[in-house]
């Protein structure tokens, strides 16, 4: 009987150790929110992530440069990425009907595998 339930107790144990060491953390995102100078959300804005210095990749695997997403009517996009990370965010609106740009700001991403960070950025 003592055999029987060592071996029970043996293998409970075996199932628990692989299940808690095959968990993956959750995806790494960032939400990006993009102001005016009076604090209003701004739509259609261009929000490009990079890493700096210039041709390094946000995404090595796919051989990634940036990423571009545009605000929906809140103000924001949301960026998901593979790893942990420090990149660089720009923002930039442009006049009509032009590439002159109207309105930019920046900011600073840090990225920690398998949370959620929020940004805002200010464009002027």
């Amino acid at each position: 009987m003592n055999l029987r339930f060592g071996l029970i107790l043996l293998v409970v144990f075996w199932f628990s150790a692989i299940t808690v060491s095959c968990h993956k953390p959750g995806p790494t995102k960032a939400i990006v929110t993009i102001r005016d100078t009076a604090n209003i959300p701004v739509s259609g804005v261009k929000v490009t992530v990079y890493a700096n210095p210039n041709g390094s990749y946000v995404d090595p695997q796919n051989l990634t440069l940036d990423y571009i997403q545009y605000t929906d009517g809140s103000g924001q996009v949301t960026f998901t990425f593979k790893n942990k990370a420090i990149l660089n965010a720009k923002a930039e609106t442009f006049f009509i009907h032009t590439t002159n740009i109207d309105r930019e700001g920046t900011g600073l991403l840090l990225l920690e595998e398998g949370k959620t960070i929020e940004k805002t950025i200010l464009i002027k």
